[in-house]
């Protein structure tokens, strides 16, 4: 198993993983990254950014307390994925989320934070975050407005899931987690 880096570690935990308790730091990192990963000599964004892909292809990012499951874990990665570097999946993704889901049967904590019914009450970066991602505001606030009768968050681990962690974990690429095959 690859456990994440010195670098992942300062990148992701410098807001990507701060929606829930400060908002405005997490729609800042991720309004940032177009412009990070343009001006990186170093390539220190570059190797973030294929990290993360690979913390979501072998489900090796534990989760942060025992009652979260791995998919729980996975699927806020994939959101946080489609926050930071846009539409396409990370990568060798095993379970990318549908296109046509983002923004519609599928809500990111930009959009709950970032966006609002026009782009005067939005963040300044949201008309450009939502063009990149092919959304309109009256996307993300029909979602919203959907929300309050269906769930449009995470989806349910597919069948099968279980024996894939158990190959991952068989060939070394990440550390079982409580609840899984063994």
């Amino acid at each position: 198993m690859i456990p994440a880096s010195k670098t992942f570690r300062a990148i992701f935990g410098s807001g990507f993983n701060l929606a829930d308790d400060e908002p405005g730091i997490y729609i800042e990192a991720c309004e940032e990254v177009p412009e990070k990963l343009s001006n990186d000599p170093r390539g220190r964004y570059q190797a973030f950014k294929e990290e993360f892909a690979t913390h979501i292809r072998d489900s090796s990012f534990a989760p942060a307390s025992e009652g979260d499951t791995q998919w729980m874990t996975d699927e806020w990665l994939r959101n946080v994925w489609y926050d930071a570097f846009g539409p396409e999946p990370a990568p060798g993704d095993p379970y990318p989320v549908p296109a046509e889901d983002w923004g519609h049967r599928r809500l990111t904590d930009y959009m709950l934070h970032a966006v609002n019914e026009t782009p005067e009450l939005s963040s300044a970066g949201a008309p450009a975050w939502l063009e990149t991602r092919g959304l309109t505001f009256a996307d993300i606030s029909a979602a919203v407005d959907l929300s309050a009768t269906q769930s449009v968050g995470f989806r349910s681990a597919p069948e099968g899931w279980l024996e894939h962690l158990k190959d991952l974990t068989d060939r070394g690429l990440r550390e079982p987690q409580p609840g899984e095959l063994p």
